[in-house]
């Protein structure tokens, strides 16, 4: 993922409860209310913050900044030619598909969890599931193909 805040952005590597950013690599931990991410304890401090999705952004405002979280382009790219990838590391919670399964463009084929949340994956494009390449309950890495529409 990338983040950007004004004219700086970084690529971010999320593993875990590790985030890689700039060949650094940092431990986190989400902190919750109600469901929802109400800030990050990083290296013993906490700092509160607010996420709002809007669309495909997601902006993040923490200690008086706005950051818009992003989709590697490649990931991007890579959805719209038929693959599904994980946009970061988490468990599948719910696979809502079957293999052979018409499917139409936004229909959700799977729900990742991932620091916490639950993520809604959707078809890019109208098609048939070709594949589906995790079950409930399997971890996967970012960046990995979940499914595939023909």
């Amino acid at each position: 993922m990338r983040i950007v805040c004004g004219d700086e952005s970084a690529e971010v590597l999320l593993e875990g409860e590790e985030a890689l950013v700039r060949d650094h690599r940092v431990r986190f931990r989400a902190l919750t209310l109600g469901g929802e991410i109400r800030g990050m304890e990083i290296d013993g401090r906490r700092i509160p913050l607010r996420m709002v999705r809007e669309g495909e952004r997601v902006l993040l405002w923490c200690e008086g900044r706005v950051f818009e979280l992003q989709r590697a382009a490649q990931t991007r790219q890579r959805e719209t030619g038929g693959e599904l990838v994980s946009p970061m590391p988490g468990r599948v919670r719910r696979v809502l598909v079957a293999e052979g399964e018409p499917i139409e463009r936004g229909k959700v084929v799977l729900i990742l969890e991932a620091m916490k949340m639950e993520h809604a994956i959707r078809a890019p494009r109208d098609g048939v599931i070709a594949s589906i390449a995790y079950r409930e309950g399997d971890l996967v890495e970012a960046g990995v193909k979940l499914a595939e529409i023909r």
